[in-house]
């Protein structure tokens, strides 16, 4: 997750992710948590141009100007989130609750042994679907991410679950590769996660309208779903706070297919559905969302300066 973060951490505080992870297991989610503030610290000072992007973001969605305090606590969940993954990975009992949301589709789907996609963001942690995966012996989650990008994290989290790397798929291998390794988990009946909310550089996106703007999202997602024609749901593991997460889930198609002439046009119009749904979620919770980067094609204060306006 957040991949401004991880490549900053890597290059800077490699010890970081083994020294939170020693205090996790040795004195406690709590003692982890106070670990994080000279992270937190480090990055408010250290990464100019990812607080910059949290105060475009945060003036974006709570509609005013981001004080100092909304930046830090912004940072300061996310890097929360980062410090949970390791306990819902981890394997062993765990001191959070997730309470699941509209989770029926997606177990009935479950029981049919049925493979579905599922669109996950940087909107909280997409590890709190192990709160599913966790009571059932016949679900199998996999997400595809780049396992080189936060190689040092991921190391982590292998020392803590050794099958972790057996449940990505990693984005780094050919497109051909890919999808043939997400069309062979769909048919033995597993999920596959899709952070959908970030395209890569080569990758074809579409500008979509996200929170009063246009911003580019990935079409390769929906390019892959109307291809594989199997149930897409969305799921959006929420942190509210103390030890607590909600999971959404919805199911958002039970399998999208379309002439081959208007995939392109098909998969925009599901697109900007996504950003839709990615909006309203986002403003329920917005310290929540993790994108430490130019998002949008141009700054929230500078296209105001340049109506005319200033803050």
């Amino acid at each position: 997750m957040a991949e401004a973060w991880t490549e900053r951490s890597e290059r800077s505080h490699r010890f970081m992710f083994h020294a939170v992870a020693w205090v996790a297991r040795r004195l406690g989610r709590g003692a982890a948590r106070a670990l994080l503030h000279l992270g937190v610290a480090y990055f408010m000072i250290a990464a100019p141009a990812a607080r910059r992007s949290s105060q475009d973001y945060l003036r974006r969605v709570l509609d005013r100007r981001p004080r100092w305090s909304d930046t830090y606590r912004h940072i300061y969940t996310f890097a929360t989130v980062f410090l949970d993954r390791m306990y819902m990975v981890g394997g062993a009992k765990s001191p959070l609750s997730v309470a699941p949301h509209g989770v029926q589709s997606f177990r009935d789907c479950i029981d049919r042994g049925q493979g579905a996609l599922i669109m996950v963001s940087h909107l909280g942690s997409f590890e709190a679907l192990r709160a599913l995966s966790g009571r059932r012996d016949d679900l199998t989650v996999r997400v595809l991410m780049n396992w080189a990008t936060g190689a040092k994290m991921n190391a982590v989290l292998q020392k803590l679950d050794p099958s972790f790397a057996d449940r990505v798929i990693d984005t780094s291998a050919s497109d051909f590769d890919r999808v043939l390794k997400v069309k062979a988990a769909l048919d033995r009946g597993e999920m596959v996660g899709i952070m959908a909310d970030r395209h890569h550089e080569g990758e074809r996106t579409l500008d979509c309208e996200f929170l009063g703007d246009t911003a580019p999202f990935p079409l390769s997602p929906w390019l892959l779903a109307g291809m594989l024609g199997v149930p897409v749901f969305l799921a959006f593991g929420i942190y509210r706070g103390d030890r607590h997460y909600d999971l959404y889930c919805e199911q958002f198609s039970p399998g999208l297919s379309w002439p081959r002439g208007e995939r392109m046009a098909r998969a925009g119009s599901w697109a900007q559905a996504y950003a839709d749904r990615l909006a309203e979620y986002v403003r329920q919770a917005p310290y929540n969302w993790f994108n430490f980067y130019q998002f949008w094609h141009e700054p929230a204060v500078g296209k105001r300066r340049a109506g005319g306006s200033s803050e």
